[in-house]
């Protein structure tokens, strides 16, 4: 499926993205690793420790999204492994 130019569809297809990650988060048959490592996930995230701080511009927040969507990714690749996804 191509991506949509419209900005508001856009910002609603992230939403529903990140809503199914929620539900895998909280499924009774998810994995204990899957689990684990999205927890990991919103705990970098919301965590004021940083590999890079916030406020060296634009690196900060880069560093932020690249731990981030890395330990997704491999918990979306565990996840499909056990037919979850």
């Amino acid at each position: 499926m191509a991506p949509e130019n419209n900005p508001r569809q856009q910002k609603k297809a992230m939403w529903n993205r990140v809503e199914s990650w929620v539900r895998l988060l909280l499924r009774r048959d998810t994995p204990w690793q899957v689990k684990a490592i999205l927890g990991a996930a919103v705990v970098y995230l919301l965590s004021p420790v940083d590999l890079i701080p916030d406020w060296i511009l634009g690196y900060g927040l880069l560093d932020d999204l690249t731990i981030v969507s890395l330990l997704v990714a491999l918990a979306l690749k565990i996840a499909q492994k056990n037919d979850l996804t």
